[in-house]
């Protein structure tokens, strides 16, 4: 069962609202140490439940779902071209050699070649059943950071502009309010507690001092406690408030800390779960393929078409953009040209080109059409 964070101090994040109907906590990180910490404990109270992937996104949608169920009208189209794809790959005895699916320990074993030719296509842009993760959240924070321009055919990075392009990724109010303080305490409204009047009639019997006295100084007393404890009441939630502007007024993104049902059988870095097939990239093919490398990359499949990936999140973390720019830096190991190495260095990336119909497309966008064609000879 996925455990969720119940604790309220990872080096000031702060708790920021829910998502999906679980509901999942969304948490915003002021810092780098705030981010690892987080991500530190949701490994730690998950750690008998598989192994934390990460998805980073600039938008926060309402679930994750495979790119085949993006639109429910074309999903059976896409679904039989997927298939009928999937069957001339394991027709082709050079393809299925260079994906190392023609290996004697796997050769005629069709589920676990299907499940990899797959992963490939979805890691490769195409539309499956599959969703990408990663297992590095700095690799996260970037796909998070950057978003594909389709003008320019390249991932461009975020401005920190205000606002959300269409505000679907700035929590709404109602997820996210400032607290209303508590109204402030009057010596006239002070009242002691039946007990504590009981008590003070009982020492009056015994006191110089009247019974009338005792209360009038023990409301005072009281009074003053009371409203010392209001003001550290206002004082919290002003900065709370405060903190809340802050988020608000700035653009954001989203890691997505997904826990993959690993603690099972695995073969090649492919787990066979009870829900789902989890697949490490980088274990499942071959180094040819230099995308999955890159990007740390892996990919989840529900055994069924409906599984619901949302069951497996544990937290939701929101970064400011500004912040990600300044934890990432300029590095080239986080680059687009790292990343998604072009067909001329990634050699797997070249092989799937050559074998897609009418293609004459070389950028990073991914397979078009996917309709893979078999080479002469």
């Amino acid at each position: 069962m996925i455990e969720y964070p119940k604790a309220t101090d990872f080096q000031k994040a702060t708790f920021v609202g829910t998502w999906g109907p679980s509901p999942i906590p969304i948490y915003d990180v002021p810092s780098m140490h705030a981010l690892n910490q987080l991500v530190g404990y949701i490994k730690h109270i998950n750690a008998s439940n598989g192994t934390v992937l990460y998805r980073g996104q600039c938008s926060l949608y309402k679930q994750v779902v495979p790119s085949i169920k993006h639109d429910l009208s074309t999903e059976e189209e896409n679904k039989a071209r997927l298939e009928e794809t999937m069957k001339a790959v394991l027709g082709e005895d050079s393809l299925l050699k260079f994906l190392g699916l023609k290996n004697t320990d796997v050769k005629g074993w069709e589920l676990f070649q299907m499940l990899v030719i797959e992963a490939v296509f979805q890691h490769y842009g195409a539309t499956t059943y599959c969703v990408d993760f990663v297992d590095n959240h700095w690799t996260a924070l970037w796909f998070g950071l950057y978003q594909w321009d389709k003008s320019t055919s390249r991932y461009l990075l975020r401005n920190n502009s205000g606002c959300g392009e269409d505000g679907s990724y700035i929590i709404k109010s109602s997820q996210l309010e400032k607290v209303i303080p508590p109204t402030e305490p009057t010596l006239e409204a002070t009242e002691l507690a039946a007990s504590k009047i009981a008590e003070l009639k009982e020492h009056a019997k015994r006191a110089p001092i009247s019974f009338e006295e005792l209360v009038r100084r023990n409301t005072i007393r009281k009074f003053e406690v009371d409203h010392k404890s209001w003001e550290d009441t206002c004082r919290r939630i002003s900065d709370y408030n405060k903190e809340i502007d802050r988020i608000e007024k700035n653009d954001h993104l989203f890691l997505f800390l997904y826990v993959a049902d690993t603690n099972v059988s695995n073969f090649r870095g492919v787990y066979m779960g009870n829900e789902t097939f989890t697949i490490d990239l980088r274990k499942a093919l071959p180094s040819n393929f230099l995308r999955p490398c890159s990007q740390h990359g892996w990919v989840v499949r529900g055994k069924d078409v409906n599984y619901d990936f949302n069951s497996s999140i544990s937290c939701v973390i929101r970064v400011n953009v500004d912040l990600a720019k300044e934890m990432l830096g300029l590095g080239t190991l986080l680059s687009q040209e790292n990343f998604f190495p072009d067909d001329t260095i990634d050699q797997g990336y070249s092989i799937l080109l050559a074998r897609q119909k009418g293609t004459t497309c070389r950028d990073d966008s991914g397979l078009r059409s996917w309709e893979i064609v078999k080479t002469s000879g």
